[in-house]
């Protein structure tokens, strides 16, 4: 009731009905007078104001009881947990189709690869060269070995593998093995990690030519040698030239295209065109060799 007696109409209300009654008061003499004023003035305006007066009680809502108040705030508190479910689900949609895009474009550009689409669920915290599990493992087709890339670029393989998930070794690491080449001189090497400079998100490639005509801003592509990964992936580019402190061999040191350390998300490729082919005709060979020796 204090904000109906405070409000502004009922002020303007309630002056307007004072200079009327000054009136009547005035005209009191005349009867005629008095009668029409209360007739044509006063009663419209008493009903004007107990219509006003309805009116206003009405907008004015009971006091609710402790029962009411605990029903609707349960109710809300179950649609803000609804909310929330719908909000969560919108996101992870939100992601997967983000990811399937990404991933479509892969297979787009490489026809013939078998990509599985994954999500970075863990990173070991004593792993100094940012290698990274999978959501993904045998259940799905993964194997040991298997390339795992984004769409800008090669970041590693896969080197553990179990039923559901599997652990991946980065191109910062020693470990990485990758044959390479220039892609604008064809000079050839090895990408391979080092403590040097893994921290930077950093690689290099080694067992350059001593002859080689590397240079700075140059492509690294995969090489496709040995058959454990496709021919032309991206790695990354040539940051500098520099020497081996152990050997004194020319270094190409790689800025990747994607910093490994960072990444949510990957495609493991789990087939493609020349898969394994060179490694096979090394075995054969091997048993001719072995054959002719007999």
């Amino acid at each position: 009731m204090n904000k109906v007696t405070s409000g502004k109409g009922f002020k303007v209300l309630l002056t307007t009905v004072c200079i009327l009654l000054v009136v009547a008061l005035i005209t009191a003499g005349n009867s005629t007078v008095g009668g029409l004023f209360t007739a044509f003035v006063i009663t419209p305006l008493q009903r004007v104001a107990a219509d006003f007066t309805h009116s206003a009680e009405e907008d004015i809502a009971p006091p609710k009881n402790v029962e009411e108040l605990e029903a609707e705030n349960s109710r809300l508190t179950e649609e803000n947990r609804r909310l929330n479910d719908i909000l969560v689900e919108y996101y992870d949609l939100k992601r997967e189709n983000e990811e399937l895009y990404r991933f479509y474009n892969i297979k787009k550009n490489n026809a013939d690869f078998s990509v599985i689409p994954s999500t970075v669920i863990a990173r070991d915290p004593n792993e100094n060269f940012y290698g990274f599990i999978l959501d993904k493992g045998t259940a799905d087709g993964v194997e040991i070995n298997d390339p795992v890339m984004t769409d800008n670029s090669l970041i590693g393989f896969v080197n553990e593998v179990g039923i559901k998930s599997c652990k991946v070794t980065s191109i910062l690491s020693p470990a990485a093995k990758i044959g390479a080449v220039d892609k604008r001189t064809g000079n050839e090497g090895i990408i391979s990690g080092t403590p040097l400079f893994s921290d930077d998100g950093i690689t290099v490639m080694k067992n350059i030519s001593a002859q080689n005509t590397v240079r700075t801003g140059d492509i690294i592509v995969t090489s496709g040698y040995g058959g454990l990964y496709p021919k032309n992936i991206k790695i990354g580019t040539v940051s500098r030239m520099d020497h081996d402190i152990y050997t004194g061999m020319p270094i190409a040191v790689i800025k990747p295209f994607e910093d490994v350390r960072s990444i949510k998300s990957a495609a493991i490729i789990v087939n493609f065109t020349g898969k394994g082919e060179i490694d096979e005709y090394a075995e054969e060979s091997g048993k001719e060799n072995k054959n002719k020796k007999n």
